[in-house]
């Protein structure tokens, strides 16, 4: 047995079977084997928040700003995108409340999250990702109102959480950097210069990011065509399945169903 595999093997002693994500984010965290394989080394909260300081520096607004838009090519476990995902929150939210807008907490989310970029080449490091911003945004619409529970939150406004369900997939989603930026013809060559970047690009071919075609965006383009987007039709479906105290989980929203889909969650909405 390598030391990443005993690394490993005794840190799922000490964990519970619980589905967390900060629980689940432990086996990997100092894997040397996925240092190896992916480069993957974790950036700490307070490295994040010293970079974002560098930033924000010389750009008043950067957190209000609704035309600026954030991108991390290797999200990881979501380190950074969450702390960047919850100052936006935060600045989007006293905008709207400034400017006196409708909803401010609900206004804050959906556009901080149609204004983030996000990637990463594992599957499980983009659940992780998009469960951390899911629940980034359920806590920050508890703070700002007066609900006071999940479930009570959704079905105040089930639409837009199913429309929120969808935007998480659509702009935080398994991709390779180096050919998702680039052009057809450049993709495979700029693929194959990671290990890991050739088998996935194999795998799963080319798939070019358009930062100009967000969630919303999307979803608006479909409505024209007189069509409803099969991915929204699934989340809607999603939401009233949780809503009903049934345990309904779908591949899809994955990150969802460790968060809400829960038949213990469920009882919130009855007592809360």
């Amino acid at each position: 047995m390598s030391v990443a595999e005993k690394e490993i093997t005794t840190t799922r002693k000490t964990i519970s079977q619980t589905p967390d994500w900060r629980q689940e984010s432990r086996l990997f965290h100092r894997s040397r084997k996925r240092i190896k394989e992916l480069g993957e080394v974790f950036t700490p909260e307070t490295y994040v928040i010293d970079m974002l300081k560098l930033i924000n520096r010389n750009n008043r607004g950067l957190w209000s700003d609704e035309h600026i838009c954030f991108f991390e090519p290797c999200c990881g476990h979501g380190n950074i995108i969450e702390v960047i995902y919850r100052k936006r929150l935060e600045g989007l939210y006293k905008k709207a409340r400034r400017l006196d807008y409708e909803k401010p907490a609900f206004y804050a989310v959906a556009n901080a999250i149609n204004t983030l970029w996000a990637i990463d080449i594992d599957t499980r490091n983009v659940v992780h990702s998009k469960m951390r911003l899911l629940e980034s945004s359920l806590k920050l619409i508890k703070e700002k109102t007066s609900i006071s529970n999940d479930i009570s939150i959704i079905s105040s406004e089930p639409e837009f959480f199913a429309h929120l369900l969808c935007a998480i997939n659509w702009h935080i989603h398994e991709n390779e950097t180096l050919s998702s930026l680039s052009d057809t013809e450049n993709a495979y060559a700029n693929a194959r210069k990671t290990q890991a970047g050739l088998q996935w690009f194999l795998k799963n071919d080319h798939c070019p990011i358009d930062f100009g075609n967000n969630w919303i965006d999307h979803f608006r383009a479909q409505k024209v065509n007189k069509l409803l987007p099969f991915t929204f039709e699934r989340s809607t479906r999603f939401i009233k399945n949780i809503l009903a105290g049934k345990e309904h989980r779908d591949v899809e929203f994955e990150f969802a169903d460790f968060l809400i889909g829960k038949p213990e969650r469920c009882k919130d909405l009855a007592t809360g």
